[in-house]
C-alpha cells in the first residue's frame, strides 16, 4: 500500500510539472469599434476617432495603439491583461478639405475608416441684401381653400423692384425702403376672410408692395381687388424699435399687421411675433438653397403660423417659399420660379 502511494504522489507531482511548464498563449491585441466622429466634418472641425483594443491572449502585455491620417501619426500604449479591454481614443484637427483614409493599428490587427472634410461654411452676412431697381423674382402660385383641397393654381406672380422709396415718401411708410410691383398672371383668385365681407370670391392682378431696405420686411401692400369697394385695399406692418435683419436662430421680433379694405368695411388690427425658426436648405423649381425659415403667428398661439417663408440672403437675396394663412380665407404658396442673376 505505501508503495502504491508512493507511486501516485510521484505520477501527481510528474502532472503539476508538466502543467506548470505549458505556455500560456502570447498577448495579442485585436481591434473593433473603430469610428470617426463625425465622419463627415468642416475645416477647422476636431474629429474623434475611437477603438476598442481587446487583449485576445492569454499572457498579460503592452501594446502602442497607433493612428495614422494622411501622413499625420499619433499613438497610445495601454496595458492588457489576458482577456482585458480598453477603450482609446484620438483628437485630429481637420485642417483641409478632402477624403481621408483613417487607420487604426496594433502590431496584430488594422482598421481602416473614411473621413470625409468639406470647405468650412461661411458666417452668415451682415445686414439685409442689397436690391436694385429692376431686379425680378417669379413665383408659382397655388392656394387651397379650408379644407385644405386645391382650388387655384398655376398663377404666375412676377415681382419687379421699380427704385427705392425715402421714409415718408409713401404714405404710411416712414423709413427707406423699396418700391416693388406685383404682377399675378392670370389674375390671383382667392377666398375672402375678414368679417364683415360676405364669402366671395376675390381676384387679384396689382399689387404695389414697400420693403425695408434695412431689414427687407414687408412695410405696405396695395391691392386692387375688383369685388371690393373703395379701392384699393390695403396691409400695413408696424414692427417695434430695434428690428434687424434676422441671421440668428431663434431671433424674435413683435409687430401688428392693419388692414384695410372695402372702403372701411374691413379695418382690423392684429398683434403678430415673427421668429427665426431654424436655418435650412429647400429645393423648388429654380434650385436648392439654403434659406432662414422664419415664421409668423399669433403671440397667443406661437405655435400655428400664419406665414412662412424661406429666404435666402446670398443668391436669390429674396423668399424661395412662402405659405400665407393670414390674408387669405385659405392658403396660398409660392414658389420661386427664377431670380436676378
Amino acid at each position: 500500500m505505501k508503495k502504491f502511494l508512493g507511486v501516485m504522489v510521484v505520477l501527481l507531482l510528474a502532472v503539476s510539472f508538466l502543467a506548470a511548464c505549458v505556455e500560456k498563449a502570447p498577448a495579442e491585441f485585436t481591434l473593433s469599434g473603430v469610428t470617426a466622429s463625425p465622419s463627415t466634418a468642416t475645416v477647422n472641425d476636431t474629429v474623434t476617432i475611437s477603438a476598442l483594443v481587446t487583449n485576445v491572449g492569454e499572457q498579460s502585455g503592452d501594446c502602442d495603439v497607433s493612428l495614422t491620417i494622411d501622413g499625420y501619426t499619433d499613438s497610445e500604449s495601454v496595458t492588457l491583461a489576458g482577456g482585458e479591454s480598453t477603450g482609446v481614443s484620438f483628437s485630429y484637427a481637420a485642417t483641409t478639405e478632402g477624403s481621408y483614409d483613417v487607420t487604426v493599428s496594433t502590431p496584430d490587427d488594422s482598421e481602416t475608416r473614411t473621413l470625409t472634410v468639406t470647405e468650412e461654411a461661411p458666417p452668415p452676412p451682415l445686414g439685409a441684401p442689397v436690391w436694385s431697381a429692376g431686379d425680378n423674382w417669379v413665383y408659382t402660385c397655388s392656394y387651397e381653400n379650408p379644407e385644405g383641397t386645391p382650388k387655384f393654381e398655376d398663377v404666375e406672380l412676377s415681382v419687379t423692384v421699380v427704385g427705392e422709396v425715402a421714409a415718408g415718401e409713401e404714405e404710411g411708410v416712414n423709413e427707406a425702403s423699396y418700391h416693388l410691383s406685383a404682377v399675378f398672371v392670370p389674375e390671383a383668385t382667392r377666398d375672402s376672410t375678414h368679417p364683415p365681407v360676405p364669402a366671395m370670391t376675390l381676384h387679384v392682378g396689382v399689387a404695389d408692395v414697400f420693403n425695408s431696405v434695412a431689414n427687407i420686411q414687408f412695410l405696405k401692400q396695395s391691392s386692387s381687388i375688383e369685388e371690393l369697394p373703395g379701392l384699393p385695399a390695403g396691409v400695413m406692418w408696424a414692427y417695434a424699435p430695434g428690428l434687424s435683419f434676422p441671421s440668428n436662430v431663434g431671433d424674435t421680433w413683435d409687430f401688428t399687421k392693419h388692414t384695410l379694405a372695402g372702403g372701411g368695411l374691413v379695418d382690423e388690427t392684429v398683434n403678430r411675433q415673427g421668429k427665426v425658426l431654424e436655418i435650412v436648405d429647400i429645393t423648388v423649381p429654380a434650385g436648392t438653397f439654403s434659406c432662414y425659415h422664419i415664421v409668423e403667428y399669433d403671440p397667443a398661439t406661437p405655435d400655428t403660423y400664419t406665414f412662412e417663408h424661406w429666404f435666402n440672403v446670398t443668391v436669390v437675396k429674396s423668399d424661395v417659399k412662402m405659405i400665407d394663412r393670414d390674408t387669405w380665407d385659405g392658403a396660398e404658396t409660392r414658389v420661386l420660379v427664377s431670380y436676378p442673376q
